[in-house]
């Protein structure tokens, strides 16, 4: 995938899956294996620099976020050190 190239994932009450090539990408950038989360509106980036107003948590590729919860599909961008979320079909 192309970085700036958005990927799709299903998404299933707030849990999702991201595909192996974007947690690989990510774990070549981060230090001692934590990833940064932030929820901004209808956005959650996970980045793999610190992150204002963001919490941290280990990288792996299962996710549960509540503000997906009603989301049935989600849209990933890829930004090589980051990536962004975001609803794009729901219930």
């Amino acid at each position: 995938m192309d970085e700036n190239e958005s990927q799709y994932v299903v998404c299933h009450n707030g849990v999702f899956v991201l595909p192996d090539r974007i947690v690989q990408s990510l774990a070549s950038f981060v230090t001692r294996g934590f990833v940064y989360l932030r929820q901004d509106d209808d956005v959650l980036t996970i980045s793999t620099t610190r992150l204002e107003g963001g919490y941290r948590r280990a990288l792996n590729s299962r996710f549960r976020v509540q503000m997906f919860r009603n989301a049935t599909k989600l849209a990933i961008v890829d930004y090589k050190e980051s990536i962004r979320v975001m609803g794009v079909q729901g219930r």
